[in-house]
């Protein structure tokens, strides 16, 4: 695992601390992340399944291209969970938004 740092509000971290500890449903403040962070990401990839194939493609060469600013924000990252044995890994797929209509409007 690696360490990250999350500025949260404070209204956030006194409902945590609620929720850690001898009373409380988890044993430490990371062990609450840790599972809201994966039902999140669960949850996320479960909707990222329904999205319309046809609106979306799998760019080719973007690791080895470099982007504009306006060029980078027409794309996506999706978490995909991939199975390696028994392991599950948490991964993202980057993906570019496809707008049809400017297709339609500029032949």
């Amino acid at each position: 695992m690696k360490i990250i740092t999350v500025n949260l509000p404070v209204n956030y971290i006194n409902t945590i601390k609620g929720l850690v500890g001898d009373e409380g449903l988890y044993p430490s403040r990371s062990e609450l992340i840790r599972v809201a962070v994966r039902d999140f990401l669960i949850k996320e990839l479960k909707i990222a399944k329904n999205f319309p194939k046809g609106n979306i493609f799998t760019p080719h060469n973007s690791e080895t291209q470099m982007l504009s600013a306006e060029e980078e924000n027409s794309f996506v990252n999706v978490p995909t969970d991939v199975k390696v044995g028994d392991t599950v890994i948490r991964d993202f797929k980057r993906y570019r938004i496809v707008d049809r209509s400017e297709k339609l409007i500029n032949p």
